[in-house]
């Protein structure tokens, strides 16, 4: 930042950074000589300038006693921008406000920088902004609260956030080691946040407390702890009725003919869809035109102008113990694991210059890895016979993984263990006739063999069966031969 408060983002190559380790220190001011400006050409500016900032072999670095520019040179934005996303998207921005809920640090994720804090700010205006922090700051803020219980009053200020988009409403997100943190910290921005604070408030602003809300781990991971049957993929291959159940499989491949994201309401969050308008000419009233404009699929949203948000429908096929089987990743879920909203990604993508028809490689991580998932059988399932479902949460935390995998090994004991006594107890067993799509790889195959494991109780059941048969016209067999020998013997 130079004395005029125009920011710029610099960066040292690894050829260049031992000549200028000893000097660059954090709030320090230096005088730059020769420095190498460059265009951005990415399309995102860390600080809205279409220049960067790059020390090179021939810059020259000298420090600065005398530096009358601003301190922090904060950006701040107005909380309802971030949340009709009216801000900058292309740039960072910074944010005040005081501190009205949280939810505790979350830390099921193994990678420490996806940890991360939810807060609720208020502005002057009673304007209430979600923003989330991850990584090292999330654990500043955690430590903070968790050592100041008796603070009712903590402004903070946040520098150098990215607008995150859920469910159609704008928030604020830290990024990684870029942003910073001030916590009720004696700097003039917080001092004044909370002298207006006292005069808007009568009774003072000791008044006011803060709101521990549930943790997100423990509401997240209810869902999979015996609220829904435990089923394989086997068991559901046939949308046969409505029903939630929980489902332990590994991401085998993302399809690639369909598409990975779509335009949705910004309203509602329903898919919108081209829709013809009637356009009427002035000069001759009886000539109709007609041009394509998005419309909403809900009918609430019809008569409203429309603004579109982009959002994730990833379509993945999973497989298991017994089979595979396709379905729909949507946008929470699909944000939450990749760390990047969809919006991000496409941007991302165009400026690639990768094609509608190639998939990000960024959708790559989530290949091989095996999750818990809670997936819903819609009407339209049962309706259409459609078995491509869709999935409503997502567990990577593999202590769930594990326990759920473990009720799956004694749920299987149990179903050979039954069809072993039903056998020899000599019941009629009819094998069950399955006529599903198995979806593997790319492609969709009809089948109509059972693809579970050699193991499986099916496959036990119909061994035992062949077995039977085969015993019992041994047995036919041996008393004709045995009758056919008396009959000579009687005859001579």
């Amino acid at each position: 930042m130079d004395e005029e408060g125009t920011q710029y983002h610099a960066h040292v190559f690894n050829q260049n950074f031992s000549r200028f380790r000893h000097l660059l220190k954090e709030d320090e001011s230096y005088i730059v000589i020769k420095p190498n400006m460059v265009a951005v050409t990415n399309g995102f500016s860390y600080t809205g300038h279409k220049q960067t900032l790059t020390l090179d072999w021939k810059s020259i670095l000298k420090k600065c006693d005398d530096f009358s520019g601003p301190v922090n040179g904060f950006m701040f934005v107005d909380f309802n921008s971030i949340i009709e996303q009216t801000c900058p998207r292309d740039t960072f921005f910074d944010v005040i406000g005081q501190i009205v809920s949280f939810r505790p640090l979350e830390t099921s994720n193994p990678v420490a920088s996806k940890h991360y804090i939810k807060l609720t700010l208020s502005n002057l205006d009673s304007v209430h902004l979600k923003v989330i922090i991850f990584g090292s700051q999330a654990y500043q803020m955690s430590e903070y609260l968790q050592n100041n219980p008796t603070v009712n009053c903590v402004v903070i200020v946040m520098q150098f956030l990215k607008l995150n988009i859920w469910n159609g409403i704008g928030e604020a997100k830290s990024h990684f080691e870029v942003t910073k943190l001030f916590i009720n910290s004696d700097i003039y921005e917080i001092n004044e946040f909370k002298n207006k604070l006292k005069c808007k408030d009568n009774f003072g602003i000791t008044e006011k407390s803060i709101t521990t809300l549930q943790s997100y781990s423990s509401s997240y991971t209810d869902d999979f702890k015996g609220n829904f049957p435990l089923k394989t993929i086997c068991e559901i291959t046939k949308p046969i009725k409505e029903m939630k159940f929980l489902l332990v499989a590994s991401i085998v491949n993302i399809r690639r003919n369909l598409p990975w994201y779509y335009e949705a309401c910004k309203k509602c969050g329903k898919k919108i869809i081209p829709v013809p308008k009637a356009n009427h000419s002035y000069t001759d009233p009886e000539k109709i035109s007609e041009t394509m404009v998005v419309g909403c699929t809900n009918a609430q949203c019809k008569k409203s102008e429309i603004q579109t948000v982009i959002k994730y429908i990833i379509p993945i096929n999973v497989q298991d113990c017994t089979r595979t089987i396709g379905l729909t990743l949507f946008d929470r879920e699909a944000k939450r694991l990749l760390n990047i909203s969809a919006y991000e990604l496409k941007k991302i993508h165009d400026a690639a210059g990768d094609s509608d028809g190639l998939f990000p490689m960024q959708l790559n991580v989530l290949k091989n890895s095996k999750f818990g998932f809670l997936v819903d059988i819609t009407e339209y399932n049962v309706n259409n016979y459609n078995n491509i479902y869709t999935v409503l949460r997502v567990a990577e935390d593999m202590s769930i993984v594990s326990e759920l995998e473990s009720k799956i090994e004694l749920m299987s004991i149990q179903s050979v263990s039954l069809n072993q006594v039903a056998l020899e107890s000599d019941d009629v067993v009819q094998p069950v006739q399955r006529d599903v799509i198995s979806q593997t790889d790319e492609s969709f195959t009809p089948s109509t063999v059972d693809k579970s494991t050699d193991t499986s109780p099916s496959k036990i059941s119909m061994e035992k069966l062949v077995d039977f048969g085969l015993e019992f016209w041994v047995h036919v067999l041996l008393f004709f031969i045995a009758l056919i020998l008396i009959l000579q013997f009687v005859l001579v």
